[in-house]
């Protein structure tokens, strides 16, 4: 139990860039390093406008079948 932990300067090289990447990777996958629009985003904003306009203008059979797969996934 006397033995302390010893580290060389190369081991706490790794450290140091083990923990730097390890923030940066979770700053990155938060969204907080880059603020811009996600696909999913802006997919459903592109599907809602789709269905605004849809609902004001009169059913069509290319509708049907869209909205036909959007329920069923």
């Amino acid at each position: 139990m006397g033995d302390s932990l010893h580290l060389s300067a190369t081991d706490l090289a790794a450290l140091a860039f083990f923990l730097v990447v390890w923030v940066l990777h979770t700053l990155a996958s938060d969204g907080k390093l880059v603020s811009r629009v996600s696909l999913t985003t802006a997919m459903n904003a592109q599907r809602e406008a789709w269905m605004r306009n849809m609902a004001e203008r009169e059913v069509r059979i290319v509708d049907t079948a869209i909205m036909s797969g959007l329920q069923q996934g």
